[in-house]
């Protein structure tokens, strides 16, 4: 005759230690301290120095110091974070990274990401897209600073119509990429310009005769 086995009912109420590892407050504050500490190392070997990292994950210099020795293998570089705008006016095609990293930033500011995360998704996409990056972290960072401080403010192009930054007094009407075209198209017939002499200036557009200034 077969035996009969019967099996105890299962308990599916959670034990003590899931309960209190779901309630523990401390354990949500260490959480958070390792989410953070995981993505000042990522700045770290993304190029940031201790003070950027300090700004965008909230840890002490002296936590980021020490991780920034143990990630590079030397210190993290004194000095403070840039503070003028003047490096990316310089030149048309600064401004056109400028504002590839400032539409990059728009699309992976969630309000479900950290803000390292944000600046991370960020120069790392930036990296991706470009094939010659000017920018570093460094001064991408203090790009979209820029913006989210609000002295740079959005313009429109009225050659292309994208929208691109500038300092709030910019009274450029064209964005960069645009200006740096021009530089060797008719902005009138789209003929090719010859290069400029040294010291030479180009009137007209030896093509459809339009004006070039």
């Amino acid at each position: 005759m077969n035996k009969v086995v019967t099996l105890d009912p299962i308990n599916l109420a959670p034990c003590c230690c899931s309960r209190d590892l779901y309630n523990n407050e401390g354990s949500a504050d260490q959480l958070t301290h390792v989410r953070k500490t995981l993505e000042a190392a990522h700045l770290i070997r993304l190029g940031a120095r201790a003070s950027l990292a300090g700004q965008l994950t909230g840890l002490g210099k002296k936590t980021l110091k020490r991780l920034h020795r143990e990630i590079t293998g030397k210190p993290s570089p004194p000095g403070q974070l840039p503070f003028s705008d003047s490096w990316f006016l310089e030149h048309h095609r600064r401004m056109f990274h400028v504002t590839l990293i400032w539409h990059l930033y728009r699309r992976m500011n969630q309000p479900s990401s950290s803000p390292a995360r944000v600046y991370i998704d960020t120069f790392e996409t930036y990296t991706l897209m470009v094939r010659d990056p000017l920018l570093n972290l460094t001064r991408a960072a203090f790009a979209i600073q820029l913006f989210t401080t609000g002295a740079w403010v959005e313009h429109q192009c009225t050659s292309c119509g994208i929208t691109f930054p500038a300092p709030l007094e910019h009274t450029q009407t064209i964005c960069a990429s645009c200006q740096e075209y021009q530089l060797y198209r008719c902005r009138w017939c789209d003929a090719y310009l010859a290069p400029k002499l040294r010291g030479g200036k180009r009137e007209v557009c030896l093509h459809c005769g339009g004006a070039l200034n």
